[in-house]
């Protein structure tokens, strides 16, 4: 009877679905270091996405990209990834365009089907670029929303926010998951 009780309570809070605005979610400090930050309707923490450079403010070939969390709800600290994360959810995979200088193909593991590209602008300064609306964009951030009623998170939609690059109006796209 206990056992049963504590049960249909852990899957009664794993159930719910949390409608936050982000709006009113925190933007991770501005730095030449970041590159676009996710949130999610779970809660505020944030994955940041950086860039990783050398001491010459070159992006290190290897690791270009650094992925954390700043766990808002734990008073902002900063969290690596787990492996797990980085592996199904978060992380990211690079290969350098050897026909260009300083750019890289970025895939998130989450969603490889989307072309992002790493761009190094100058010394310490680099953007992603990616489609928003089919338009060539800078990327900002994603909002990701989620049900987490079931064994895994099933996404119910995903929304892009960037700039264009030409000009620097905002973009913004929504993608449902059906």
């Amino acid at each position: 009877m206990k056992l049963t009780l504590i049960l249909a309570i852990v899957l009664v809070g794993f159930g719910t679905l949390i409608e936050t605005d982000p709006i009113e979610y925190p933007i991770p400090p501005n730095s030449s270091e970041m590159l676009f930050y996710i949130q999610r309707n779970h809660n505020k923490n944030t994955i940041v996405y950086t860039a990783n450079f050398d001491k010459e403010g070159n992006l290190i070939e290897d690791k270009p990209i650094d992925v954390y969390w700043i766990r808002y709800e734990e008073d902002g600290r900063r969290m690596e990834l787990r492996e797990i994360e980085k592996i199904f959810a978060y992380g990211v995979k690079s290969s350098k365009i050897e026909t260009t200088n300083n750019q890289y193909k970025i895939k998130l593991v989450a969603d490889e089907k989307r072309d992002l590209l790493l761009v190094q602008q100058a010394p310490f300064k680099a953007v992603v670029h990616t489609l928003i609306n089919n338009k060539p964009s800078q990327l900002n951030h994603l909002y990701i929303f989620a049900d987490n009623s079931g064994f895994w998170p099933k996404v119910k939609y995903i929304e892009l926010f960037g700039k264009d690059i030409s000009n620097g109006e905002n973009f913004y796209e929504k993608i449902y998951n059906n």
